[in-house]
């Protein structure tokens, strides 16, 4: 029987073991975390001009990486992206990312303002009070992403407009996923006001779009969207009111020169409110609906609901219900 010095001495040297395998283990995971982040942060400017590109360059400027022990972020001072093929260039604020060490292929991440984001003929310049972003990785690329901010403003000039431009939302998010070679896209913003009409606000915007063969926007390196290409734009939605709607759904074809085609279906609800308000920011229109009153009401495809429901049609970016133009799509 042993004696109770012996198990004593047993219990002492099993706790000397798992204490000396507890702080190599945690040496050996400090040195690997740091040789990691070294690695990262060396092969960095590398990793960042293969997501961009040979046509383009991006910079995390003040790069580092942190997050020991069970966390890897990347934290920029500020970034900058160049496109000089494209004639595109922007910068922003501070950059902070992370994930965990056990789901290396989820990322969150946080940026601040401002954005400015200057092309050929239009420059944007955005800020929020919060932006932060999600992302989960696949191998070629991103499967989905996701952006939410809170208290956003967007001032936007350019040759292209007769005038400035300023919207303000309290909130806004956007998403974007693979759907097999498809790519969908919704986007969602809470209380937008603007500049250019003081006394339109619209309580809610929602758009929702699958883009046909188009995943490869989520590959590596990033390609920018150019036609032709079919889209599917399940809802685009302007709620003005309690009572007052404005939606859009159909297919649309892009050409070459990044001109919009389709036939959709346009539903106002309300449609009186909706043409007082009309005249507000385009008393043209306006007129239009009061003009065309009656021929509006026979073009209706759902009379049996409260709503006006209207076949739109878009040639080459010029709109029109039927045999009424209501004007030219803006190029983009």
């Amino acid at each position: 029987m042993p004696s109770p010095a012996n198990s004593s001495s047993s219990i002492s040297r099993k706790f000397a073991w798992l204490a000396g395998a507890v702080v190599a283990g945690g040496l050996l995971w400090t040195t690997g975390w740091y040789v990691f982040a070294a690695r990262v942060e060396t092969g960095l400017p590398a990793t960042l001009a293969q997501f961009v590109g040979p046509a383009a360059s991006a910079e995390c400027n003040g790069a580092d990486v942190r997050g020991y022990p069970f966390r890897f972020g990347v934290f920029c001072e500020t970034v900058t992206y160049v496109n000089t093929a494209e004639g595109i260039s922007a910068n922003a604020g501070a950059f902070r990312s992370a994930a965990q060490v056990y789901r290396p292929q989820h990322a969150v991440a946080e940026i601040d303002g401002p954005l400015v984001l200057n092309t050929s003929e239009l420059t944007l310049r955005a800020d929020w009070q919060v932006l932060k972003a999600s992302a989960r990785a696949v191998t070629d690329g991103l499967d989905r992403g996701s952006i939410e901010a809170q208290n956003v403003s967007f001032d936007i000039d350019g040759s292209r407009l007769t005038q400035r431009v300023a919207l303000q939302a309290d909130k806004m998010t956007a998403h974007a996923r693979r759907n097999g070679v498809d790519l969908d896209l919704a986007t969602y913003v809470d209380s937008v006001r603007n500049d250019l009409f003081p006394g339109l606000t619209a309580r809610a915007f929602a758009f929702e779009a699958t883009l046909s063969e188009q995943s490869s926007l989520l590959e590596v390196p990033f390609i920018p969207l150019q036609g032709p290409f079919d889209a599917v734009l399940h809802r685009l939605a302007i709620e003005f009111d309690e009572t007052s709607l404005l939606e859009l759904a159909g297919p649309v074809q892009i050409d070459a020169s990044n001109r919009v085609s389709g036939t959709l279906e346009l539903t106002i609800s309300n449609l009186q409110e909706f043409t007082q308000l009309a005249s507000g920011f385009n008393p043209e229109i306006a007129g239009l609906f009061r003009q065309f009153g009656p021929v509006i009401a026979a073009l209706d495809t759902k009379p049996d609901d409260d709503a006006v429901t209207l076949p739109l049609t878009i040639r080459s970016n010029l709109i029109s219900i039927g045999f009424i133009p209501l004007g030219q799509l803006p190029a983009f």
